[in-house]
């Protein structure tokens, strides 16, 4: 009896039931061994039978082997009292064929291929493939050096992005106030908005600067302070982020702890291969001091003499200065203030810390920095030049939304009349400066009348009479100096002057203008603008000194003593009396060569805020095995 496919009813009177449950068969072919009182029933209800098959064919392939065809069947009887399944039994059978039509094996091979692919359509992250490559970097050339390896650690790895970021958005290159962290900095640009960089590129262009290194001894530059830092051997820890837009990317790498300490460089920066020993001893300049914003963990015995020469002189100085560039009027040293600030320094130095007075009634800056060198000082330019840098984030001609350029305000504050500062060091070879102002400054409200930007006109409008007692004091007499009024601008008339201030301390003749010179150097100081980029004049028959800062406000413009001075303090480096080219103090060396007779200097501004200073002079210095008769000692 086939039951495939439809329903049978049977109705079956006068026979006895079996009210024993039937035994099912193993199979659907052994229906026929159903006794008939497998269907019996009351004569009031049917029981209904149904045979379903189903069929599913599947290509199954597995590794190295051949495409299969694989038939799985399965049919089920089922039976029903009234609406009740009564019994359902489902049997399944297997089949296999060894061959695979070759369209189907073509659909199934394409189908695993595009599976087999699908992990690698994962979102790759950019960032941290390039922080692992520049921490593979990092340890190849650490391994050169026989110095451990770096770790990435990940909360530095987000301290470096937050600046990368700031950077980026700011448009400018500069170091973060971390001192916390040593910090390494890179910047490309290309006019292709789809480039990049990778991170070995990054700690190679670092690492070149071995070649400005010299092992074994404390530098005399900062040279090759990214290579020294990439490979500082107390450096444990790595923070490295990148951020774009467009064509630029800039790169800012943190190091944990800190390297480029002074008076550690020749146990932390081994030669390739190994350590080196030597304990040759040079000078280090105020500019190297720079490397040691971040030396921590280090004593010595507190030093009394911690600055140079006049500190108050030169600190106002240098107030003096900067406020005249933005028309506002000088300050006046006051003694009771002096003796303020250096109390409150004095409890800075005490408590290691870097805080404000609290409830003070005057305008306060305070500067701080570490050295591991006990005879080291500071200057009374250098923190009022580190203060007067943030003018490139001040917003000129509204009110600040936050203090990133309080210092610098403060700095040049015009309601303030008077100020004081304080100097104090402790045993960990820490430098505290405290300056107060009377007046105090930064008032919200404020800020407009108070903090104007540069003089447009500033180099044409110096008068004789804006000057202050010590510049009048230094000033030639009117029997010393021609009259160049006529001829040059007042930034030449003061680049002259400057020269020859330094040129006296030598005891060597001083330098008079050329016109002939100063339109040949302005040519320069216009093609170095206009190209952005700081080069010699290829084959020029003069000397020649360039000088280039860089400012977000673009009304900034140097002094030309601030160049002058950068050239001459190159001079901390030289060795006198020696017949050796030093390569880091060719500026200086310039500036005082006994044979110079005429000067020509010329300045030029672009429209990224680049400013070039480019000075020549003739006869032209430098010549091998001519120094020691140019460049004398100065005098005592």
């Amino acid at each position: 009896m086939s039951l495939d496919g439809f329903c049978m009813g049977v109705k079956m009177c006068g026979y006895p039931l079996d009210v024993r449950r039937p035994a099912f068969p193993g199979s659907l072919t052994d229906l026929h061994r159903f006794r008939k009182t497998a269907h019996g029933h009351d004569g009031s209800s049917r029981i209904v039978m149904v045979r379903k098959t189903d069929q599913r064919t599947f290509a199954s392939v597995k590794n190295g082997e051949e495409p299969k065809l694989e038939t799985i069947t399965r049919e089920t009887i089922e039976t029903f009292r009234g609406q009740r399944t009564e019994c359902k039994i489902t049997t399944e059978k297997k089949d296999y064929e060894e061959t695979c039509p070759p369209d189907l094996i073509e659909a199934l091979t394409d189908r695993v291929t595009k599976t087999s692919k699908r992990p690698s359509l994962k979102k790759r992250n950019i960032k941290m493939e390039f922080q692992i490559e520049c921490l593979q970097a990092h340890n190849e050339y650490r391994r050169k050096h026989g110095v451990p390896p770096l770790r990435l650690n990940k909360e530095m790895c987000r301290l470096s992005q937050d600046w990368a970021n700031h950077l980026i958005k700011k448009n400018v290159l500069q170091h973060s106030n971390n001192r916390e962290y040593g910090e390494n900095l890179f910047c490309i640009q290309s006019t292709n908005p789809n480039f990049s960089i990778s991170g070995k590129e990054v700690v190679d262009n670092w690492y070149e600067e071995i070649k400005c290194h010299k092992f074994g001894v404390e530098p005399s530059s900062l040279s090759s302070g990214h290579f020294t830092q990439v490979v500082w051997k107390d450096s444990k820890e790595l923070g490295v982020a990148f951020a774009k837009t467009g064509g630029k990317i800039v790169v800012v790498a943190n190091y944990s702890p800190a390297g480029n300490i002074i008076g550690h460089f020749a146990d932390n920066v081994p030669p390739p291969g190994g350590p080196h020993t030597n304990n040759n001893h040079i000078e280090l300049t105020n500019g190297i001091s720079k490397l040691s914003f971040n030396s921590i963990k280090v004593t010595h015995r507190l030093e009394q003499n911690v600055t140079e020469g006049n500190f108050e002189e030169d600190f106002l100085d240098a107030h003096n200065t900067y406020r005249r560039r933005h028309g506002v009027p000088p300050l006046k040293l006051e003694r009771k203030l002096c003796k303020y600030s250096e109390e409150w320094a004095k409890h800075l130095a005490a408590k290691n810390i870097l805080e404000h007075r609290p409830g003070s009634n005057y305008g306060e800056n305070i500067y701080c920095l570490y050295s591991s060198d006990p005879n080291f000082t500071v200057n009374g330019h250098t923190p009022v030049d580190t203060w007067y840098e943030e003018v490139k984030l001040h917003p000129f001609g509204r009110e600040p939304s936050n203090l990133k350029s309080g210092h610098f305000s403060q700095v040049i504050w015009r309601s303030s009349e008077a100020l004081g500062v304080g100097v104090a060091k402790n045993s960990q070879g820490s430098i505290y400066v405290v300056a107060n102002y009377s007046p105090a400054g930064n008032f919200v409200g404020h800020y407009i009348e108070n903090v104007p930007p540069v003089k447009p006109a500033f180099y044409g409008e110096v008068t004789r009479g804006s000057k202050t007692r010590r510049e009048e004091e230094e000033e030639c007499t009117e029997e010393d100096v021609p009259d160049y009024q006529g001829e040059f601008n007042q930034f030449a008339l003061d680049a002259v002057r400057v020269h020859n201030e330094y040129r006296r301390k030598h005891g060597v003749p001083e330098l008079t203008l050329s016109l002939r010179l100063c339109q040949f150097a302005q040519e320069w100081a216009d093609t170095c603008a206009r190209t952005a980029s700081l080069q010699h004049r290829a084959n020029c028959p003069y000397g020649e000194n360039i000088f280039s800062v860089y400012s977000s406000d673009f009304s900034h413009m140097p002094t030309a003593r601030d160049a002058v001075k950068e050239w001459y303090d190159e001079a901390k480096q030289h060795n006198f009396g020696v017949e050796r080219v030093n390569q880091g103090t060719l500026h200086f060396t310039q500036v005082v060569w006994k044979a110079s007779r005429e000067l020509g200097i010329g300045i030029a501004k672009n429209k990224r805020g680049q400013t070039y200073v480019v000075a020549n002079y003739d006869p032209r210095g430098n010549y091998i095995g001519q120094f020691v008769e140019n460049v004398p000692r100065p005098k005592p």
